[in-house]
């Protein structure tokens, strides 16, 4: 892969600064004309995908290869998260012992102005807890590319429901702020139009998978439920089956004949 990209000609050369574990690092980066080096495994794939992103999971579908997968969305990050927790009460208990004034009896912070005195331990940790959050984020991104490549390796049509992660944000804070699935669609989107690969999003209100069956039946059924369970004899696992007419949604609605055949 080094080799590919040093064989292409140089376009721009910058100079990029990072800092790493409190200290400035500047690094000289080559930007090279051409077209990325795509390793065997990431191949494109082609045929339909449907994929559902909740707050902590991802479920995609590929009919057209007969695979299902249902999956902790990032879930390697559970580690980094219990870290990065620890700094942050460690944190807290510092700066209450070095600033008792600024808070009421009950633990509660004054209103108002206040100076906010910092340890050279404090300061140690909000250093440590930056590193964290930086390593942090930089696993995530590394997550997010391998499951992009996977996605994009199933198939070259990429269908999906158009969510509004601010509201997922809302209901479930840590989790949509750890594993940050809007910066996921994102880099799907570019990668997708990098690699000639079609993604569609689509409103949950003309389609409704989750609630919808193969029958034709409609059944609101609350986030408790996590099976789809029909008088028809469809039983599947609600977000694998709702990605399976994911895939099968054609100008905002579902095509029930295409589903059918699968």
């Amino acid at each position: 892969m080094l080799w590919h990209g040093l064989a292409a000609p140089v376009k721009y050369v910058r100079i990029v600064r990072r800092k790493l574990n409190g200290k400035d690092r500047f690094y000289v980066q080559l930007v090279c004309e051409g077209v990325p080096y795509q390793k065997p495994r990431n191949t494109i794939g082609q045929g339909l995908v449907g994929i559902d992103i909740g707050p902590s999971t991802i479920a995609m579908v590929a009919p057209t290869i007969q695979h299902a997968e249902l999956k902790l969305f990032c879930q390697e990050l559970n580690q980094d998260q219990k870290k990065i927790r620890r700094w942050q009460r460690k944190q807290d208990r510092q700066r209450r012992a070095n600033n008792p004034g600024n808070y009421h009896a009950d633990g509660m912070v004054l209103k108002g102005s206040r100076q906010w005195h910092k340890s050279l331990a404090y300061q140690d940790t909000q250093r440590k807890l930056t590193e964290t959050n930086r390593k942090l984020a930089e696993h995530r991104e590394s997550l997010h590319g391998q499951m992009v490549n996977q996605i994009v390796s199933m198939g070259n049509d990429i269908r999906m429901e158009k969510l509004s992660y601010h509201a997922f944000q809302r209901r479930y804070g840590r989790s949509v702020g750890m594993r940050a699935p809007g910066k996921f669609v994102n880099r799907l989107k570019r990668k997708a139009v990098s690699a000639g690969v079609s993604v569609t999003e689509f409103p949950t209100r003309t389609t409704r998978l989750s609630h919808v069956c193969l029958c034709g039946s409609v059944k609101k059924k609350p986030l408790s439920e996590r099976w789809h369970i029909c008088e028809c004899g469809v039983q599947a696992q609600r977000d694998l089956f709702s990605d399976l007419l994911a895939s099968c949604v054609e100008g905002d609605q579902l095509n029930a004949d295409l589903a059918n055949q699968f």
